[in-house]
């Protein structure tokens, strides 16, 4: 069985790096769309490729953020190039928890013709968020909240969307479904003791930030009729834009609550979080540095996204170095 792994990522660099390794532990290749990252995420995703890692990398030029459309494709091209059987839709805070290459291959074999597939979406609460260098490590991928609040999975595509030319992929990556479809195809289900995705969405306060301001601006300037919108940014990103300050309680409670609304968050202490850790049997070699700080990026982001929109902008002038 071949199973092969795509992403959308950008701005990424503390943890791209551990989620090509380890994600490849699992599938037998990646293929990442590199979103106009502009914190080294890039320059990481070359050196890997240049040990020759089974790592294909293809640049998403817009600003806009227009996750459905580059997943479709980039699951339609892998299964064509690489004869892929089952295609995992990442995010690069997701990591593959199996209980075995051949387990998965078991469930996945017994999985009826033409239905694509559902894994469990677990979140993980670093062990320490008062850290500054944003070094990611095993401490990242320990502890996990014990229930689940939200109702989402994640999907892993199978072979039959080569046959459904109107499909895609959703925003978020939670499910594939059809234009104007009264409900989505129904989806398989895999245990979590078959496969999980452990997902570490807070990581630390400028990765959060980048994460949330440029990311909810990415969003706002895609919205069209009829797309998803990430409420869970837009509600970080006003409280950011009120002048909240992000201390490490406060990224716990937001890690603890992550994709919830507001109204459904509950305190930390009323959050249980149990033991269960995501081996990382690997050593890091790449570390992007200089790092630039979220208003570095965000200036980068915004001329990006003039410049699309309008070359005569006085973004077009600016010589970025």
């Amino acid at each position: 069985m071949r199973l092969f792994g795509i992403a959308m990522v950008r701005n990424e660099a503390d943890v791209i790096e551990a989620f090509v390794r380890h994600n490849l532990g699992v599938l037998d290749g990646l293929a990442i769309a590199d979103h106009g990252s502009l914190d080294g995420t890039s320059d990481i995703l070359a050196k890997l490729q240049g040990e020759g890692l089974p790592l294909r990398v293809v640049q998403a030029a817009e600003a806009e953020f227009f996750q459905s459309r580059h997943m479709t494709e980039l699951a339609r091209t892998t299964f064509a190039r690489e004869n892929a059987d089952f295609v995992f839709a990442l995010d690069a805070d997701e990591f593959l928890k199996v209980a075995s290459r051949a387990t998965l291959e078991r469930a996945l074999a017994a999985v009826p013709p033409g239905m694509h597939v559902l894994a469990h979406w677990l979140t993980y609460v670093p062990d320490d968020l008062e850290a500054t260098d944003g070094a990611f490590g095993a401490g990242h991928l320990w502890w996990r909240l014990k229930a689940e609040r939200h109702s989402m999975h994640k999907v892993i595509v199978g072979r039959a969307l080569l046959q459904q030319p109107r499909a895609f992929i959703t925003d978020g990556n939670h499910l594939v479904s059809e234009p104007a479809a009264a409900k989505p195809p129904q989806h398989a289900r895999l245990g979590s003791d078959v496969v999980a995705y452990a997902h570490c969405p807070v990581r630390s306060r400028e990765q959060l930030c980048s994460k949330v301001i440029i990311g909810y601006l990415a969003d706002l300037a895609a919205q069209t009729p009829g797309k998803e919108f990430a409420h869970h940014w837009g509600e970080l990103y006003k409280a950011v834009r009120a002048g909240e300050k992000l201390t490490p309680s406060r990224l716990r409670e937001i890690a603890c609550n992550y994709t919830l609304r507001w109204a459904k968050w509950r305190p930390v202490e009323e959050i249980e979080l149990v033991e269960d850790p995501v081996p990382l049997a690997f050593d890091l070699r790449y570390q992007a540095s200089p790092v630039p700080d979220t208003l570095h990026r965000l200036m980068r982001f915004t001329e990006t996204l003039l410049e699309r929109r309008n070359p005569r902008s006085p973004a077009s002038t600016i010589e970025i170095i």
